[in-house]
């Protein structure tokens, strides 16, 4: 859920704020692809003055701090920059209630007990991977497009490496799992997958292909989690039941080779500090400038925790915010969409001894 946002456009009431909260907690600004602390911020009646590491080109940015439960957003246009010194004037600000939902394990207790993230490969990796070896990755393909073409009408194996992502990656990106649109003539309004294909995959489709009135599409799951890629069949008449277990069960294959087959697909061995963490999320910290390769917002991720008395888990996040703050450290936190089953348990099981909740709001 969204949260609510309050708009401040009254300049009084603006100036109270940034004297009162902005001059007295830290101040970030936002980038379209880092929160980056500001080394200093004063506001006095010549206007807000800000420095950061670097010269910061856009002439309209974002400036916010966290108050309690609340992110205050400051919308600034700059004026005159000195070097890494920026003058800007306030044009609005927005106020947005995003409490923290459950309790962490802190900084230094995560520090000390010496947990840290390895194994990391993101969705924007996975395809550098996939790049390297597109001879093999085509060769690959066109096998078994071939095997599967002597047994249905028409056979596409897409991967990352292609192109663009389509819709229907798109869709596996969100919903990691298989798809089966029976009959396309067939309306089914109340089907969630059938009112996807119709309204984004559908109309897209070449006149050629709208002779197929069936399609099975499934997933490929590196760790069986990150997409990579699907396979998708499509029929001139109704697929069945047992061509959907049958397809399902050659996606799992593939899903099995290429998370096996560490010459394609190449996890980082690099080490990663956590600084907290619970059931729905963590967050790392780094000051080697080279690891901010394994982060970007919004992006898929994959990595193992290494937890005390030699336990791990392997999980599936998405990367919501990177801050450099001012000691040029990154911090990066990561919102949790899955594990693996035995590391599910051993990292509830780590939260519990430290008396943190392990129940997932909602369930």
């Amino acid at each position: 859920m969204s949260p609510e946002v309050k708009k401040i456009t009254d300049r009084n009431m603006m100036y109270e704020c940034l004297k009162r909260l902005f001059t007295r907690k830290p101040v970030y600004l936002k980038t379209k692809e880092f929160n980056i602390e500001t080394s200093s911020f004063v506001f006095n009646e010549k206007g807000i003055v800000f420095t950061v590491a670097e010269p910061v080109t856009e002439d309209n940015v974002n400036l916010y701090i966290r108050n309690g439960k609340e992110i205050i957003l400051a919308r600034v246009l700059i004026t005159s920059r000195s070097g890494t010194e920026h003058k800007c004037s306030v044009s609005e600000m927005l106020i947005m209630e995003l409490p923290r939902k459950e309790d962490r394990i802190s900084a230094s207790a995560a520090q000390s007990a010496n947990i840290y993230i390895s194994d990391i490969i993101s969705d924007y990796t996975l395809k550098v991977n996939f790049d390297d070896n597109k001879r093999r990755i085509i060769a690959l393909k066109d096998d078994i497009e071939e095997k599967l073409g002597k047994k249905y009408d028409r056979v596409k194996i897409y991967a990352v490496s292609d192109q663009k992502n389509d819709s229907r990656m798109e869709y596996f990106f969100r919903e990691r799992k298989p798809y089966f649109i029976r009959n396309i003539s067939e309306r089914c309004d109340n089907d969630e997958q059938y009112k996807y294909y119709v309204e984004h995959i559908y109309p897209e489709e070449r006149e050629a292909n709208r002779r197929m009135v069936s399609e099975i599409a499934v997933p490929f799951l590196y760790r069986y989690m990150l997409p990579f890629g699907y396979l998708r069949v499509n029929g001139v008449n109704p697929l069945s039941d047992e061509d959907y277990s049958f397809l399902k069960k050659n996606g799992m294959s593939i899903s099995t080779f290429f998370t096996n087959d560490t010459s394609i697909i190449k996890s980082s061995t690099d080490r990663v500090v956590v600084t907290d963490l619970s059931m729905t999320g963590l967050g790392v910290v780094f000051r080697e400038r080279v690891l901010i390769k394994h982060f970007r917002e919004e992006s898929l991720i994959i990595f193992t925790v290494f937890l005390p008395d030699k336990k791990t888990a392997v999980l599936m996040c998405q990367v919501k915010n990177i801050t450099i703050l001012k000691n040029a450290v990154y911090r990066v936190g990561c919102v949790i969409l899955n594990f693996d089953a035995i590391g599910e348990v051993n990292y509830s099981e780590y939260l519990e001894s430290k008396g943190i909740s392990t129940e997932v709001a909602g369930e």
